[in-house]
């Protein structure tokens, strides 16, 4: 979870979305033509529905993980807003978990994010990640926008079991405002109740969350990683869960 790196995938979407909303090159009623793919410098990069999803606002593009959309976003917020909001989200950075070993990702440097790899990067690949890093920033986008640095101890008792260190949540900074992380809520909740993510549904709670699914190098070999993240209840999250599974076998 903290040591090792991978393509980021689909689960990296939102924090294309948040940003544009944040930097207001976009906002929430906005729509955006997906026809498929897009042409990109030399290379056609489809969406993963061919056929396109057609006319669809920002919380839509969450829902139905749309490719197309993304990279609409992310040409017009550019590489400068785009790497700005990986570095606020401590993308490429250490979190400071007090486990041995974490490293920090790779992310490619804002002077190389040339248009085919903003694009890429618009949907979570062409970088790196830990599933700290993103499961702690997914944390900050739906809790209202607060980063806190992620720890795995509760307090430090003695050996009669009386209380000699409590730790206490570290506010590292602030990465959205309140009304972004609320939409985006709403958005995780509709992936679940009506986009890419209904398996995610369980009754009686209200769940939100995004799938993900990052091709691996070489791409030549057809070998990827799927994921989810998610949150608990979607309107208040006081949990979240990551999973990701590596090269997950193709269905009989």
């Amino acid at each position: 979870a903290f040591t090792g790196v991978y393509p980021p995938g689909s689960t990296f979407k939102p924090f294309t979305v948040v940003s544009a909303l944040e930097e207001t090159i976009i906002n929430t009623e906005e729509t955006f033509l997906c026809d498929g793919g897009e042409q990109v410098a030399d290379y056609y990069i489809s969406c993963h529905n061919k056929w396109g999803h057609g006319m669809i606002n920002a919380a839509q593009s969450t829902m139905h993980s749309c490719n197309d959309a993304l990279m609409e976003i992310a040409e017009r917020e550019g590489r400068e807003a785009f790497a700005k909001y990986q570095r606020r989200f401590l993308f490429g950075s250490l979190t400071g978990v007090a486990l041995p070993g974490e490293v920090p990702g790779i992310l490619m440097e804002e002077s190389q994010l040339n248009d085919t790899e903003l694009a890429t990067s618009s949907f979570g690949m062409s970088f790196n990640t830990t599933m700290i890093q993103l499961g702690t920033a997914f944390a900050s986008m739906v809790n209202g926008g607060i980063y806190y640095e992620p720890h795995v101890v509760k307090e430090i008792r003695n050996a009669d079991g009386a209380v000699i260190e409590k730790i206490e949540p570290r506010v590292v900074r602030t990465t959205v405002s309140e009304e972004t992380s609320e939409f985006m809520r709403d958005a995780f909740y509709l992936t679940v109740q009506e986009g890419t993510a209904t398996a995610a549904k369980v009754d009686g709670y209200l769940i939100g969350g995004k799938t993900g699914t990052a091709q691996k190098l070489p791409r030549s070999e057809g070998k990827y990683l799927v994921s989810f993240i998610g949150c608990a209840p979607a309107d208040n999250p006081q949990v979240m869960i990551y999973v990701v599974v590596d090269e997950a076998a193709d269905e009989e």
